[in-house]
């Protein structure tokens, strides 16, 4: 084979790391497998056979299970031709709960991120999700960092400083959140305008605090049951706008919530 052919063979055929974010199933014993990948973005990829009890596959592409993988590029989907667990995020996957969370930002991923467009940071911020999640921490800390990275990674970050009514500095009280225009707006902007919000000094100082790397602090210093809901609901209501539909794996977690006690490790 001349070395234009050998170069052709080579690019046809690529490796990365990445975490399954969703899979199918595909005719009769196929997956389409959804990965989130360190250099090539959001990949969608046949594993053929992988159904089959004997396929060297299967195991190796459980949900958010970190992997390293090879494929071949196909003219339609991308062909899986090599499966190595990295990973297996195996305690995540034994609580309802967890499952749900992981779910929740695979979800978010899965709509944020581009096809075929590395985005390293994405994939970091999923990947420390996850292990957070599968080393027992505080789900709901986790979902709130990982919510903000997300948009933060996709570049939907809300704007937190400057009022995106008028341009003036944010000063502490009054404040509200417009999610259709972007971030914060100041009192005088937020009283003259019905879509706009209440935000509280507390909820934007949190926001804050993850937007500029410190949300790991946030595991260590309690926050109360309202001031958790309100910051939820910010980025639940920021990341509807963003992606234009309901995320359905938050809907069902939200119900499973409902009476228990927020932000508290184990529960």
């Amino acid at each position: 084979m001349s070395n234009t052919g050998e170069s052709r063979q080579r690019s046809r055929v690529y490796r990365c790391e990445g975490i399954v974010i969703r899979r199918r199933d595909f005719g009769e014993a196929d997956r389409l497998v959804t990965v989130l990948t360190d250099d090539h973005g959001k990949v969608r990829a046949l594993a053929k056979g992988s159904r089959r009890t004997k396929s060297r596959l299967g195991g190796h592409l459980e949900p958010y299970a970190r992997v390293r993988l090879m494929l071949a590029r196909g003219r339609n989907l991308d062909i899986i031709t090599s499966a190595q667990v990295l990973e297996p995020m195996t305690h995540l996957r034994r609580e309802e709960r967890s499952i749900l969370y992981a779910s929740h930002w695979s979800e978010i991923a899965d709509q944020l991120m581009a096809e075929s467009e590395q985005n390293r940071f994405g994939y970091g911020v999923l990947v420390r999700a996850l292990t957070s999640l599968d080393l027992g921490r505080d789900p709901v800390i986790t979902s709130r960092i990982c919510e903000w990275e997300f948009l933060a990674a996709s570049g939907f970050q809300p704007e937190l400083f400057q009022c995106t009514g008028c341009g003036r500095q944010i000063e502490p009280g009054g404040n509200g959140i417009h999610i259709e225009a972007g971030g914060v707006v100041c009192p005088e902007c937020h009283a003259l305008d019905p879509l706009s919000r209440a935000v509280s000094n507390d909820a934007l100082r949190v926001l804050r605090a993850i937007g500029r790397g410190d949300g790991g602090l946030l595991y260590d210093r309690p926050l109360n049951d309202d001031l958790l809901r309100e910051i939820e609901q910010l980025l639940i209501g920021y990341l509807r706008s963003v992606i234009e539909r309901d995320l359905q794996a938050w809907q069902i977690l939200s119900s499973l919530e409902d009476g228990t006690t927020w932000g508290t490790p184990g529960q």
